[in-house]
Parts: structure tokens; sequence; C-alpha cells
């Protein structure tokens, strides 16, 4: 009897463990690498240590991003109403632009983004495409990014993060934006991923927005080729995609 009970035990205690171990393999926090690896769907790449003028890249697109904030996920919308060079440093650029939460309280910010590094594509995007000709490149280039809003204002703080944005060089050319995995299931680009800090309270919530996806929404975003909020979120400013 005490036999087949120490059996029982080591069989439960050997189930408990698997249960812990997958269930911990399955909860990794999101990071900004499994940003890029689903920005890029895990094409290879390379650092591109050259210079690059970025303006035609970051202005490529400006408003109609998806993007949420805090743990209701409520509906952020973030439009850039300006992004220039910076007159003092090559890397950093000057942004300017607005918030808003479920369509309301509408909050004007300034910041930059600095880059971080740039990366080259090593195989094409698609296995049906051409090879590039020598001179052109397709790629991304990763940014930190922080954006602060009117300190006058209620409800106000500063979005802090990391930010990638994919483009394609011409031959002699500057890059430009471009959707590089369009034709790719879940395809995004332009993803920001960060938070958002309060002014007043100093707590910060979870903050992110992109162009077709949100970064590491997948406890958000159950659509696979399309995005779709799940139903508990559509009262949070997504009444528009209930189905």
């Amino acid at each position: 009897m005490e036999k087949l009970l120490k059996n029982v035990i080591d069989k439960l205690s050997f189930y408990l463990f698997v249960l812990l171990y997958s269930t911990t393999i399955f909860a990794q926090p999101c990071t900004f690498k499994d940003v890029i690896e689903r920005t890029t769907h895990n094409v290879l790449y390379e650092k591109y240590n050259i210079h690059l003028d970025m303006l035609q890249v970051l202005n490529g697109k400006k408003d109609n991003f998806l993007g949420f904030i805090g743990v209701n996920r409520k509906r952020l919308r973030i439009t850039f109403t300006s992004i220039k060079k910076s007159e003092e440093n090559k890397d950093v650029y000057e942004v300017e632009g607005f918030s808003t939460v479920m369509n309301k309280n509408k909050r004007t910010f300034k910041g930059t983004f600095t880059l971080l590094s740039h990366y080259r594509l090593t195989e094409p995007a698609f296995d049906e495409d051409e090879p590039l000709k020598k001179g052109e490149a397709e790629g991304f280039s990763t940014f930190s990014y922080t954006l602060k809003e009117d300190e006058n204002l209620t409800a106000t703080g500063i979005f802090k993060g990391e930010m990638l944005v994919l483009w394609y060089k011409g031959i002699n050319k500057k890059p430009v934006y471009t959707e590089l995995f369009i034709q790719s299931d879940g395809s995004r680009n332009y993803q920001f991923f960060g938070t958002w800090t309060s002014y007043t309270t100093k707590k910060t919530s979870v903050a992110s927005w992109g162009v077709y996806r949100i970064p590491c929404s997948d406890d958000f975003d159950e659509g696979v080729g399309d995005f779709i909020p799940k139903p508990q979120y559509w009262q949070y400013g997504w009444e528009e995609f209930r189905y």
C-alpha cells in the first residue's frame, strides 16, 4: 500500500512539475526582440553599419496607428504632426504630435526618436522575390523614443520605449518607408513598444502602437491575417471592430 501510494505521489509530482515548467515557458514576457521577429517574419538580417538619412522613412506614416494603453487596453491614437532632423545630432529626430485615449482627451506632445541600429535583410522578404541589385537594400532600423505630453494639462505623462520601422533603399538613394511583408499574414510596420508614465501618480502603464498590428498584443488581438480585438475590449474604444 505504501509503495502504491509512493508511486501515485511520484506521478503527481512529475505532472505538477511539467505543468509548472510549461506555464513558465509559455508565460515569458514579450520583449522588443520578439517584436522584431514578428515584424520581420524571422527573415535573416545583419547589422548595416552605414549612415542613413531616415527622414523619408519616419515620415512615411504619421497617423491611423492602432494602439492601446493600460490593463484594459483602452484605444490609444497617436498622430505625428512633425518629424524633422535634429540640428545637433544626426542620429536624433525631433517629433511633435498628439494623443487621444478612447477618442477623448487630446494631449499634445514633443519628443525625440534616437537611432539605435540599422539592419539589412540578408535574404528576400519573399521566396519569389528577385534578388536585389548591388547597391539596393531592404531592412529595418531601431530607435528609442521619448514623447513628453504637456505638463500643464491634466492626465498627462511621458511615452517611452523602443521602435522599429521597415524600409527599402534604392541605388544611390535615400531609404523610403515600405511594407516589405505586406503579403504575409500578420503584416505590420512602424512598431512602437513601450510605456506611459503619469506625471502626477508616477504610475507606469503599457502603451504600444503600430501599423496594422500592435506589438506584443497576443492577449488582446485574436486575429491571424487581420487585426481583431477580443470582444471583452470592444467597450474601451474598439466598437468599430465589433462582429
